[in-house]
């Protein structure tokens, strides 16, 4: 584990859970962040050395972690485990449709059910519900030997002014409302879009692609794959809806039984930011 540097202050971690506001945060928000520096994520491949340029600095590192929190949060403490670290989360229903959505986009085509249990998104056995976002703050602490901001997507959206009052007090910043952007950063596709882009999907990629070793070839793929999906959205939405079928894309039963299974685990969360958050 690398020592703390003597002198260097205040470094703040974003550990940006995937869906839950991360790339509007790194776009929208963090550069408008006045009293710290923020390294963009375009930057962040030598965030090291931007920090060791300016001893006794102020900074602000963000990272996406996808479904790969741990490693981050180990990525991050084994480089100053002393800093203080920013959590985002979103309700879990919410946070697994939109990461649905999101597979279903990119020309996937399993049902939700499936989908869920090929991802390691709520655990191994995400029927057993658990401590899924407890665990992550849990191993913050750990690591880190501070208590996390642990804020919420919901609040982004519902009381933005809450959220933001709450982010500037844990780093000791300032900002100016008016000058951040408050639209969407993605373009938000229909049901009937995703729905045709799934059937489409079946016949054309497949559900859960493999990786290959070559990572440049693998880049191309992935961009191929994309830049196809985007086509077949964009024919999906000239067709009539009386092509498609009743059937919703996200079933409700099933985004009720997710919240069911993690109800406890999201009001543990919530109670702990009202206990261990700042004062606004």
């Amino acid at each position: 584990m690398t020592e703390s540097i003597p002198g260097r202050q205040d470094i703040f971690f974003h550990v940006g859970l995937s869906k839950a506001a991360s790339t509007y945060l790194q776009k929208r928000v963090f550069p408008e962040l006045k009293g710290i520096q923020y390294i963009h994520r375009n930057r962040y491949w030598k965030f090291q050395q931007i920090i060791e340029q300016s001893p006794g600095g102020r900074f602000l590192v963000s990272r996406e972690a996808a479904e790969r929190l741990e490693h981050r949060v180990l990525e991050f403490a084994g480089y100053e485990p002393t800093g203080k670290v920013i959590l985002v989360l979103r309700r879990h229903d919410d946070w697994i449709a939109s990461h649905y959505r999101r597979y279903v986009k990119n020309g996937g085509s399993f049902p939700l059910e499936k989908f869920l249990d090929q991802s390691t998104l709520l655990g191994n056995d995400w029927r057993k519900g658990g401590p899924c976002f407890k665990r992550m703050i849990e191993m913050i602490e750990i690591h880190f030997g501070s208590q996390p901001l642990v804020l919420f997507h919901e609040d982004l959206q519902q009381d933005r002014t809450g959220f933001m009052k709450q982010l500037a007090a844990f780093t000791d910043t300032s900002y100016d409302d008016e000058k951040i952007d408050h639209r969407p950063i993605h373009l938000s596709w229909s049901e009937k879009q995703l729905k045709l882009s799934r059937s489409v999907g079946r016949y054309v990629f497949r559900p859960a692609p493999s990786e290959n070793p070559n990572r440049r070839f693998n880049r191309l793929r992935r961009r191929l794959r994309l830049w196809s999906c985007y086509f077949i959205l964009g024919i999906a939405g000239l067709v009539p809806a009386r092509y498609t079928n009743n059937e919703p894309l996200i079933p409700k039963e099933l985004l009720e039984q997710i919240h069911r299974l993690y109800s406890k685990d999201w009001q543990t969360c919530r109670a702990y930011a009202e206990a261990n958050n700042p004062e606004t």
